[in-house]
């Protein structure tokens, strides 16, 4: 059996992140963002080139394919024939045979659901209480912000949905563009930026963090029962509209205080409304084990904050393809379960999930560049590069899946000194002095560099720094840090580069500001060329630019 996953359904003013992912009998899974190879960041559209690279992988044809899941809901007017005649019609224009897709009887999910199976696959718990939040979404036909489910040895039970007017994410959003950055890509810009209010006057993050409790107030009481009920008051915002950069309130905000307030009020409501929320939602079910979906969860210090309330009374798992993206995956697993009863994935796996490259393309695609290309032992290579204080690109193996360079589609520096931090964003990534990066720090190291350190592969959970001026490029203003806490057997020959170097290092994803992460050997061989970055290592060559 060949199941196909799609994460959504058609190009829209929400649609983003849009990833196909293929699931075969033996457990093997294959997962592709569109954007990898449209090149287009956070492709919406249609996913015909993710589809065609998924069939590839296999050598199949659309018509090999068993069934199509879609994880994307529904609303009401768009039922029945109608939506599947659509799909099909954006396959056709796409270059497949319309009648190889109706023949499929595309299966449509809601979306907060498959949110909610994708992190409860991953996190390994066999009971949990799954809360999902994001911008929005589509649930048993109405428009909703997330959702809230019990999840029990496989089955998933949904106990409550949140209207539009709940939206965490869409109030964020909104603040994000008032913060001079644009909605659904730069909310971990306005994230980043809250910590650079430190030293503001706190008369004055009192009053605005008043004005963010009016924005969106507490929830007053969930009530929610382990029997599935749920009674559910307050409202993050006080209309049935959502919020808009628009909303005079935020306006006001804007002209009264420096867009550094904004972000660290904004940054510090949420991290109240969670933990309040969370506070209940244990206290009234009584289940020790959570889990974290919906792109909200993309917001690493809220994790932290919610990690050191919650960490040591109860179980968390945060999904780290919270996002939109991993509902492709989500589709197909469910699909997976409605069809055998079982998860295909184990917890916490590696997700390298993507194409990988032979010798021979790097070598024809390395052919239309005037590059110095040669064959060496790469990991020594990379050791000695970065200690001699290069920046590097690190392309091995197949590629990451979601939005992180977890060491196989990576750009890597020393952690040691600030220049890195400097060199990368200037000269590399080419985007603002103030974004902080990410490290890999081995699992043996971790203890040593952490604050309550645990497990944390994926980059999606914040921590505080024991010393973190010895680390100054992967340190932020607020002494946290995102980083990959990387065992032997996730990523062995990434493992002895991180290990060489003396556990730790600068990695941040393999592209330039406003591209999406290199899918392919040439993406690689582009971004070196249009770039500063001093070498790159592909498979076992490396690529330096002729001087």
């Amino acid at each position: 059996m060949n199941i196909l996953g799609i994460s959504h359904l058609e190009p829209s003013s929400f649609g983003h992140y849009t990833s196909v992912a293929m699931l075969d009998d033996d457990s093997n899974l294959f997962a592709i963002s569109e954007e990898r190879y449209s090149r287009i960041k956070n492709d919406g559209g249609y996913p015909s080139k993710a589809i065609q690279i998924c069939l590839n992988q296999k050598n199949l044809r659309l018509q090999n394919i068993d069934k199509i899941a879609v994880g994307f809901g529904l609303e009401k007017q768009h039922m029945g024939e109608k939506i599947e005649k659509k799909f099909c019609s954006y396959a056709k224009d796409s270059g497949f045979k319309k009648t190889s897709i109706e023949r499929k009887n595309p299966l449509f999910y809601d979306h907060q659901y498959i949110h909610a199976r994708t992190g409860y696959a991953l996190s390994g718990f066999k009971k949990a209480l799954i809360i999902c939040l994001d911008g929005g979404g589509v649930d048993n036909g109405e428009p909703n912000s997330g959702g809230m489910f019990l999840a029990d040895s496989g089955d998933i039970q949904p106990i409550k949905y949140f209207p539009m007017y709940h939206s965490l994410g869409l109030t964020y959003g909104a603040i994000t563009e008032i913060c001079g950055f644009t909605m659904s890509e730069g909310e971990g810009k306005t994230m980043t930026l809250a910590p650079m209010a430190k030293n503001c006057n706190e008369e004055d993050k009192e009053k605005i963090y008043q004005h963010m409790c009016r924005i969106f107030p507490n929830f007053k009481g969930t009530n929610v029962k382990s029997n599935g009920g749920v009674t559910f008051t307050g409202k993050f915002l006080h209309d049935t509209t959502v919020v808009s950069v628009e909303d005079t309130r935020l306006l006001l905000l804007k002209r009264l205080y420096h867009k550094n307030l904004i972000a660290w009020a904004t940054q510090k409501r949420i991290e109240d409304i969670l933990i309040d929320f969370v506070s209940k939602a244990v206290e009234e079910t009584g289940i020790k084990n959570i889990i974290f979906t919906g792109g909200i969860f993309l917001n690493m210090i809220m994790n932290m904050k919610i990690q050191q309330k919650f960490g040591d009374k109860i179980n968390l798992f945060f999904n780290p393809l919270c996002s939109d993206h991993g509902n492709a995956i989500g589709a197909a697993l469910e699909q997976y379960y409605q069809d055998t009863g079982k998860n295909p994935i184990s917890p916490y796996m590696p997700l390298y999930l993507g194409s990988s490259h032979s010798n021979e393309e790097v070598l024809s695609s390395a052919n239309r560049f005037n590059f110095k290309i040669i064959n060496v032992n790469k990991i020594d290579t990379a050791i000695d590069l970065i200690e001699r204080g290069k920046v590097i690109g690190w392309f091995q193996g197949r590629s990451e899946f979601g939005p992180r360079g977890l060491g196989n589609r990576s750009i890597l520096s020393l952690a040691t000194d600030e220049k890195y931090k400097d060199t990368v964003n200037e000269k590399v990534k080419k985007r603002e002095a103030w974004r902080p990066f990410c490290p890999t720090i081995i699992e043996e190291k971790s203890e040593e560099i952490l604050v309550n350190s645990t497990y944390a592969p994926y980059m999606i959970l914040g921590f505080e720094m024991k010393n973190p001026e010895l680390y100054p490029a992967v340190c932020h203003v607020d002494g946290t840090t995102r980083p990959q806490i990387l065992k032997k057997d996730m990523n062995p020959d990434f493992y002895q580069v991180v290990k060489g170097v003396g556990g730790i290092v600068l990695n941040t994803s393999f592209n330039l500001a406003g591209d999406p992460i290199v899918e392919t050997p040439h993406d690689a061989l582009m971004t070196l060329k249009n770039s500063e970055m001093d070498a790159i290592i592909i498979n076992d060559f490396l690529v330096e630019k002729n001087k």
